[in-house]
């Protein structure tokens, strides 16, 4: 079996995966900050999270939990319980929509790559992959993120135990909806896994599958650390 890696292929591949890391995360966090807008937050990116203030609402919260501590602790009923009551639902229902919001970006964006590489299929084996097929593998591939989260969740369980299996957004997700933690993680993970396999080995030309194979990895650590540690501080504090 002849294996070969294609060096100026691999050269662009990486230097697409590293840029397309930066995108995938800053996109990622677009997609909280649009929620949180929607819903009438203040709210601050970072170069690899976003902020929302909630500052009025938790501050009447914690306002009427003072003054109605010994009520709430024992659930009997004060002047101002519907408005606590609601305000706590405020926060969590809208802090839940924020969070969705972010995996929800991500998947849709992967969605739009996949449906224009499955639309192009039959053109892409006739006529080999364009630039607008480029773009669309590499915004499928957004789906990786899913599969990246969770492998990165279990494997650091195994590394370093701590009774979590799972993180991120995926987790709080499930634990928002009161169902299982992996629930939301596993589901995702794998579909990822799927259709990132899917655009591997169904629009990937063999002959330079390797290629692009050993440049995700490179590309995709590279660019991680890239932006979260030199580029990303320096541009998004």
């Amino acid at each position: 079996m002849n294996i070969r890696i294609d060096i100026k292929n691999l050269i662009i591949f990486s230097l697409a995966f590293i840029l397309f890391t930066a995108i995938g995360t800053v996109s990622h966090e677009y997609g909280h900050i649009t929620a949180a807008k929607i819903l009438g937050y203040e709210t601050t990116l970072h170069y690899g999270s976003m902020n929302y203030d909630s500052s009025e609402l938790n501050d009447k919260l914690i306002q009427i939990y003072n003054k109605y501590e010994t009520e709430i602790k024992n659930n009997l009923n004060f002047e101002k319980r519907t408005e606590y009551e609601t305000g706590i639902e405020t926060l969590k229902s809208n802090g839940l929509l924020i969070t969705i919001s972010g995996p929800l970006q991500t998947i849709f964006t992967g969605i739009i790559g996949l449906i224009i590489l499955i639309w192009r299929r039959k053109q892409i084996h006739q006529n080999g992959l364009k630039i607008i097929d480029w773009l669309a593998v590499f915004l499928s591939l957004f789906w990786l993120r899913e599969f990246f989260n969770l492998a990165m969740s279990i494997g650091h369980e195994i590394i370093s135990p701590n009774g979590t299996w799972f993180g991120g957004d995926e987790k709080n997700i499930s634990q928002g909806f009161e169902i299982w933690s992996g629930t939301f993680p596993i589901i995702l993970g794998l579909l990822g896994l799927l259709i990132s396999i899917f655009v591997i080995f169904k629009i990937i030309p063999n002959k330079i599958r390797l290629t692009f194979i050993l440049s995700g990895f490179i590309g995709g650590i590279i660019g991680f650390i890239l932006w979260m540690n030199i580029i990303g501080p320096e541009l998004i504090s």
